[in-house]
């Protein structure tokens, strides 16, 4: 049985056409992809030009020209390259379908860097053992959290269009507020209240809804 593979491409590999044709397009969480293939050797080499970061990295060159940090021939020979990302794979897909496993292979990377990042679970300072070892549980649920949430993402096809941030980002808007006995929220975002919807989290139930 063979093994099914994806591998991103450095900017500078040969095997590399930059000059491929891209003749179909998608949009990824509000970006415009562009996207195209070339078969080579029995592998096919899939191409994506992400819109914004052309603009992006074509904006950051020409203030490296002002800065005299680079030269106008140098961007007219590099400006191909900018926004491109390539890919070199055994399946033979639609691009669309290639860029989003690549995307969710890169959400789970990004996970352990969100320990560190979003959750800020890289500053500890503790001196004794059992609050390091609390301090490591602690950080292992969040990872397991931020990747439950992935999973639902993915369940519900929906990588193309949310991130895990984007939904922690979302919900933490929402408060809880406790009087007494009772128990009520926030005014819910609508923003919160599709994602709820979509992912099927029912974390805002309309019986406890202000």
């Amino acid at each position: 049985m063979e093994m099914k593979f994806i591998m991103p491409l450095r900017r500078n590999q040969e095997i590399i056409d930059y000059g491929m044709e891209m003749g179909s397009s998608f949009v990824y969480r509000d970006r415009g992809i562009r996207s195209g293939f070339m078969n080579r050797d029995g592998l096919r080499i899939y191409m994506f030009q992400d819109q914004m970061l052309m603009a992006e990295e074509s904006s950051t060159f020409i203030k490296m020209i002002a800065e005299k940090k680079r030269t106008q021939r140098e961007f007219d020979t590099e400006s191909i390259r900018f926004g491109k990302i390539s890919i070199l794979s055994n399946v033979r897909d639609d691009p669309e379908v290639i860029y989003n496993l690549y995307k969710q292979r890169e959400e789970v990377e990004q996970a352990f860097d969100a320990m560190k990042n979003e959750l800020e679970n890289d500053k500890s300072y503790l001196g004794d053992d059992d609050s390091v070892r609390g301090y490591f549980f602690v950080s292992f649920l969040s990872l397991y959290l931020y990747y439950s949430i992935f999973v639902l993402i993915r369940a519900a096809d929906l990588t193309s269009k949310l991130s895990v941030k984007d939904v922690l980002l979302k919900f933490s808007k929402v408060y809880k507020i406790v009087r007494g006995n009772k128990e009520t929220l926030s005014e819910i975002p609508s923003g919160a209240e599709k994602i709820d919807e979509m992912l099927g989290t029912n974390i805002f139930p309309k019986k406890l809804r202000s």
